[in-house]
């Protein structure tokens, strides 16, 4: 009798634990920068549609990418021209240190209307913008009246993106790994696999590349190596759910995944040894440890 009574209370535990099993894996978050000007960018689509784009504004393949990114129900970001130290040309819409608040945004705006469907910003060089405040107190304060989420590239080690961004409730995070500055590919490996640290260290990584062929031809050979490894490539979509565009426009799918895992979790919990769910148990401390910072590197042609 006593354990038929505890029963309940028992499987509960024991679902409770194969969802820590199944959340615990570290996530892997790759941004592919500066589409919309190749026609060679196109080339990216054949990438997991975990892969999110970040669209330059008002380029040639813009609106083509975006919808197409659509259609396969794949997430994508607006990539925001920001002034560099260096002084390099930013293209159409860029943003100034010297812009005043209604400027950036009205730009900002006019931005989003090339990508409509983006969900998120990140930015596009910036290692002079992205370090003054007023500026991107202003550009920040739009991206949050949009529901989007941030994504500080750190062109800058002087960047103040993420810090007003937390301040001002805009969901946000930081690129954390460059993976292609140099198309070797001893070094992709190299960058691939100091993702792929940082992601077990930290619990998930955030990593910035491009549509080069040389990049997309190496992500389609090694991305089929992070789920043997415990690791999963997760979409922006799922790791800024809680961003009110995303969640308009992924909400509905996502719950649908949500209710089929929560399917497949009721099925295996008959199977879940004692052995599983102390293992389980343990996830519990490394999900703690997502806060530990990791030294940033700056972007080299910055």
């Amino acid at each position: 009798m006593l354990l038929r009574l505890l029963m309940p209370c028992i499987i509960f535990v024991l679902c409770g634990l194969i969802s820590l099993q199944v959340k615990a894996k570290p996530d892997i978050i790759i941004i592919l920068d500066d589409l919309g000007y190749r026609p060679s960018d196109v080339a990216a689509f054949s990438l997991p549609k975990e892969i999110t784009f970040s669209i330059l504004p008002q380029t040639p393949l813009a609106s083509e990418i975006a919808l197409r990114a659509e259609q396969e129900g794949r997430a994508v970001m607006l990539h925001m021209p920001m002034q560099a130290q260096s002084g390099k040309n930013m293209g159409p819409l860029g943003l100034t240190t010297d812009m005043f608040a209604g400027a950036i945004t009205y730009n900002l705006r006019k931005a989003m209307k090339s990508v409509p469907n983006a969900v998120g910003v990140n930015n596009h060089m910036g290692s002079a913008f992205t370090g003054q405040q007023k500026g991107m107190e202003a550009l920040l304060k739009e991206v949050k009246r949009q529901g989007l989420f941030f994504v500080d590239s750190r062109t800058t080690a002087l960047t103040k993106g993420e810090e007003i961004a937390q301040r001002l409730g805009v969901p946000s995070a930081s690129r954390q790994v460059f993976l292609d500055h140099k198309l070797e590919p001893e070094f992709l490996l190299k960058q691939f696999n100091h993702m792929k640290r940082i992601a077990k260290k930290n619990g998930h990584v955030v990593v910035i590349g491009h549509p080069h062929p040389e990049t997309v031809d190496f992500l389609k050979i090694h991305l089929p190596s992070l789920e043997k490894e415990g690791l999963t490539l997760t979409s922006v979509a799922d790791y800024f759910s809680h961003a009110p565009k995303v969640a308009k426009q992924f909400g509905k799918e996502r719950n649908q995944t949500a209710s089929l895992n929560n399917a497949d979790v009721k099925d295996s919990k008959v199977s879940l040894t004692e052995e599983n769910a102390l293992h389980s148990s343990g996830l519990m401390h490394s999900s703690a440890e997502k806060g530990v910072a990791e030294r940033l590197d700056t972007a080299p042609n910055e």
